[in-house]
């Protein structure tokens, strides 16, 4: 993971209204801000930051550095925002809970601070968010590729989920150059038979470090042309260079193939099902990164006509803030989700064995 930390701004619009919500998602690397507009129905401006290890000691002083930041930037009084919604990883959330006031955030007393409800201990709130951008009604799946593998099954009005801890590959942080798929992530990379590598890098800027959709086409192209072998050693060099500065590791490839044989083997655990799969997560930045994961083995060939997104959080965080029904329904989701991970270890780390080669 990268060593320094940076934040982003990127305004969408010049014009606003008075009446703005705050979407804070919050991860083990990242913070993002949204600034959604109530009255006109529209996002006005992101900022993000990361870089840096997320934790519970420090998660409430870099959220409201990036929220005081932000609000210089797009020149927003505090009296604008009218209520912030947080989604954070489980342990994060609960010392955001006990820090976090509107004052803190330098905002108005009057602002409503909520926070999307976990699941469990392992399911956090960002989960719960991505299930709010789902059908109500029908069957369907839904699995979140991050530091944590969240899959969701619902049907018959049951919802059935389970998490599995990763090492970090599909999040960016066991990546020895890892990043948030932000401005300035080598994003794609391809290999063509003669040897010839290019990369493409999100923004059009300069780079600064590679996104998990651009490590997993690495390894994709890796194992195609045979410099890693079925095992994951690579098998004439210790870094294949994407960039001057940028390059996956050894390291990097045994994060991927230990957490690709953990989706795999999360995914054995799903019943058989008649409706729509959906993915989220950082591989999922470009659509070259979702065959990369079906090369690798990470996703079942069944599930390769699924729909993705990158990040499903953001949108059901807004969704969260915006309408109280919504806000129902997550505390519904909350109370009623059957968590089934514990129940199913012995067959989760069985299958995590004869899915580990490439």
């Amino acid at each position: 993971m990268l060593s320094e930390k940076h934040i982003l701004h990127d305004k969408y619009r010049t014009e606003r209204s008075a009446e703005l919500a705050a979407a804070c998602d919050i991860t083990w690397n990242s913070i993002a801000v949204i600034f959604y507009d109530m009255a006109l129905e529209r996002r006005f401006a992101r900022s993000v930051a990361f870089g840096a290890e997320i934790t519970p000691q420090n998660a409430a002083s870099e959220l409201s550095k990036l929220f005081v930041t932000a609000l210089r930037e797009y020149s927003i009084k505090p009296s604008a925002i009218k209520r912030a919604g947080i989604a954070a990883p489980v342990s994060v959330e609960s010392a955001l809970g006990r820090a976090v006031t509107p004052d803190f955030l330098t905002l108005e007393n009057g602002c409503e601070i909520m926070y999307v409800p976990f699941i469990s201990a392992g399911i956090s709130g960002r989960f719960t968010a991505s299930l709010l951008t789902m059908p109500e009604n029908g069957e369907f799946a839904a699995a979140d590729f991050g530091r944590s593998f969240c899959i969701a099954h619902k049907k018959d009005g049951e919802l059935h989920c389970a998490a599995f801890e990763l090492l970090g590959a599909f999040d960016g942080t066991a990546l020895m150059s890892g990043m948030p798929a932000e401005k300035g992530a080598i994003d794609a990379v391809r290999q063509e038979e003669d040897g010839t590598r290019s990369y493409e890098v999100a923004g059009d800027c300069e780079s600064v470090g590679v996104s998990p959709c651009g490590a997993l086409m690495s390894a994709a192209a890796m194992q195609r042309v045979g410099i890693i072998d079925s095992d994951g050693i690579m098998t004439d060099r210790d870094y294949y260079y994407i960039g001057e500065d940028v390059f996956i590791s050894q390291s990097d490839i045994r994060s991927i193939q230990t957490d690709k044989a953990r989706t795999a083997a999360a995914f054995e655990l799903l019943p058989n099902f008649n409706g729509q799969m959906f993915f989220s997560g950082e591989p999922f930045s470009i659509p070259d990164g979702f065959r990369a994961l079906l090369e690798l083995g990470a996703i079942p060939e069944r599930f390769k006509e699924a729909a993705f997104c990158r990040n499903s959080a953001e949108q059901g965080i807004i969704a969260f803030l915006e309408d109280e029904k919504i806000r129902a329904r997550a505390f519904d989701i909350s109370h009623s989700a059957k968590d089934y991970s514990q129940g199913n270890l012995l067959k989760f780390d069985k299958e995590y064995l004869n899915h580990l080669n490439f």
